[in-house]
């Protein structure tokens, strides 16, 4: 646009309105628009009954204004947007001063009010024992490991039970790891189990004898023999909730270790939105020794500091009572619209230090813009984020979010109605995720600022394959999001009742048509592929002084992606993804089945959640 626009609209602005100053940080609420003869929409805000009216234009202009920031940044991104309106920042200005009077708008400062206490809150004191569970598969020397920094750094004491789900599959890898656990058994203060093949086999030989009627619902879920061709951590992970029903759990990868270090810029504030973790960029090892701590916490006992706690309590707890204005930056009011003073904190999180666990290194354009920022401004770094596995991914402050994303050791309050993994497949986390956001719409994560170590053994390095940003064939990882997009749909308020909801999703994606699905599939791809596409163009537009480097590694994703975007768009397009030894009708079919199964589970879960809480407290000390 390059003509000059004018952005009063005839909008009225009354400067002798007694309108206060700003505060720091505002943002459009989430509004009902209803066109009106004459060409205006009438806005309803359904959060606090007030209306006006605009211009349409004035409308598509705040709907771009939903993240918290302050008032300068709000008109410098809608002139970014609208070159022509170069000049004209004053009534813009305007414009934003008479939304936020009229309550279309909402200051960060109104909302955090909310949470701010006169007096401290009495923080409950629970002191169950948590349930610790780590999951392992075929990795006998990452569990040694793992075994003695939890020996050496955990308050093993406190921790109700101690299991090794073992979904390995070798029987050399499986003695190796019930040698280990004999051998740790004398070196930890807890109640240490090896939970494999036949501790496995008889707790669902036990709920199947209690729920005959849910017995394939139980075997999908968690029946290692069912899914013996396919990736399984989601499985591992549903033993894991089931043997720590009505307790807080903590699960551990096997591939991690019990040992806490800082973030390398501390902030003492308290944050809250959807935005990406930081990430900073290592040659070696050494490179983040500084930030160990020098008495070395225990990571269980950090996670369970605010574990189950409502948002209210995690601030005291955290030492604000109330959370500051500025730590709503770039947060919406979408999600913000959800928080409340009780809103269940029901996974936490920590960051984590080497591998940053994808499996491609196309990640990097869509980290936090600040570490963005830094990381091109030194060639050293852009290099080691180009050809290092060695990252820190995390938080630099206490940060809570709408939904988590997993870390390699977490905590959940599986006293609620959590709900299942999925068995198979890899991202199982990012669903949970999905599923547990769309059940408890209100719940929050927490990201603590400190991370642990996550090295893979055999050590990975990047190929030359893993620079490559064309998508694999997926079908059908296009309905992880697909969940989220049914969230705003189920008006129903209770966890059991969205739980049934999500089942009649998962029944109705059975349901589909081959060709809807196969529709949906490749809508996905290129909607997904042209948001890179854009992306990668616009850094690569304003990177004009970044690293030769990664000027180069843009390119190439510009190039490849444009080559993926025409292989999408053809006719001949084929549907293919996992498992492998399918495609086309026959892994639809697949795939329907396996929704309809899941479906099932769904309904089934609370009752097999009960009956297995029976087995295994019923059981004392033997899982």
């Amino acid at each position: 646009m390059t003509d000059k626009t004018d952005f009063s609209l005839e909008l009225d602005v009354n400067p002798s309105s007694g309108f206060k100053p700003l505060p720091d940080w505002v943002a459009f609420d989430v509004c009902k628009a209803y066109p009106l003869p004459g060409g205006e929409l009438l806005l309803h805000n359904p959060h606090n009954k007030k209306r006006a009216l605009v211009k349409p234009e004035v409308y598509a202009s705040l709907l771009r204004c939903d993240q918290f920031k302050t008032l300068d940044q709000h008109v410098a991104k809608i002139i970014e947007l609208n070159p022509g309106m170069q000049g004209q920042q004053a009534d813009i200005r305007k414009v934003f001063e008479t939304m936020l009077e009229s309550g279309m708008m909402v200051s960060a400062k109104e909302i955090s009010n909310k949470f701010k206490s006169k007096n401290s809150i009495p923080v409950r004191n629970d002191a169950a024992s948590p349930v610790v569970a780590i999951v392992t598969w075929e990795r006998p020397e990452a569990l040694e490991r793992l075994l003695t920094s939890i020996a050496t750094n955990c308050e093993t004491r406190k921790i109700q039970r101690l299991y090794v789900v073992d979904d390995s599959r070798k029987p050399e890898n499986i003695n190796k790891n019930k040698k280990l656990v004999e051998i740790f058994s004398s070196r930890v203060d807890a109640s240490l189990f090896y939970f494999g093949q036949d501790e496995q086999k008889a707790l669902l030989d036990g709920l199947a004898d209690r729920l005959p009627e849910y017995q394939n619902a139980i075997r999908f879920l968690a029946d290692q023999s069912r899914w013996r061709n396919h990736w399984t951590s989601g499985l591992a992970r549903n033993f894991a909730l089931l043997l720590s029903c009505g307790r807080r759990l903590v699960v551990m990868d096997d591939d991690t270790l019990c040992d806490v270090y800082n973030p390398r810029r501390p902030k003492p504030d308290i944050s809250f939105s959807d935005e990406p973790r930081e990430a900073d960029f290592f040659s070696r090892e050494q490179d983040w020794e500084p930030r160990h701590q020098s008495i070395n916490p225990d990571p269980v006992t950090r996670h369970m500091q605010c574990l189950g706690l409502s948002f209210s309590e995690a601030l005291e707890v955290l030492g604000q009572n109330h959370l500051k204005p500025s730590g709503f930056a770039n947060a919406t009011t979408r999600i913000s619209n959800d928080l409340h003073s009780d809103s269940p904190i029901l996974v936490t999180e920590c960051g984590s230090l080497g591998c940053p666990g994808t499996g491609r290194n196309t990640w990097l354009p869509e980290m936090a813009p600040e570490s963005l920022k830094r990381m091109l401004a030194s060639k050293p770094a852009t290099k080691n984020a180009l050809s290092s596995r060695l990252v820190w991914s995390g938080r630099n402050n206490p940060h809570f979010a709408p939904r988590p994303n997993m870390s390699a050791i977490t905590g959940f309050d599986n006293r609620k109605l959590l709900p299942p993994y999925f068995p198979i497949m890899r991202g199982e986390d990012r669903l949970f995720g999905y599923m547990l956001d769309f059940i408890y719409p209100d719940a929050v994560s927490l990201d603590y600022p400190w991370a642990v170590p996550h090295l893979p053994i055999p050590k990975r390095e990047w190929q030359k394959k893993d620079l490559d940003f064309s998508p694999n064939h997926s079908f059908p990882r296009f309905f992880f999001e697909k969940v989220m997009d049914q969230k705003p749909l189920c008006l129903a308020t209770s966890p059991t009742e969205r739980l049934k909801a999500l089942s009649a999703w998962f029944d109705g994606m059975a349901a589909a048509s081959a060709e809807s699905l196969e529709k949906m599939y490749r809508d996905t791809r290129l909607h997904t592929i042209s948001l890179q596409l854009k992306d990668l163009s616009l850094l690569l537009e304003k990177g004009e002084s970044a690293p030769a480097d990664w000027k180069a590694y843009l390119k190439d994703g510009i190039e490849q992606l444009t080559a993926a975007m025409a292989r999408a768009s053809d006719e001949n397009f084929p549907t293919k993804g996992l498992p492998q030894t399918m495609e086309g009708s026959e892994l639809i079919a697949f795939w329907k089945e396996v929704w309809a199964e899941y479906a099932t589970a769904l309904n089934a879960w609370p009752k097999i959640r009960q009956a297995a809480a029976e087995i295994v407290d019923g059981a004392g000390d033997t899982p």
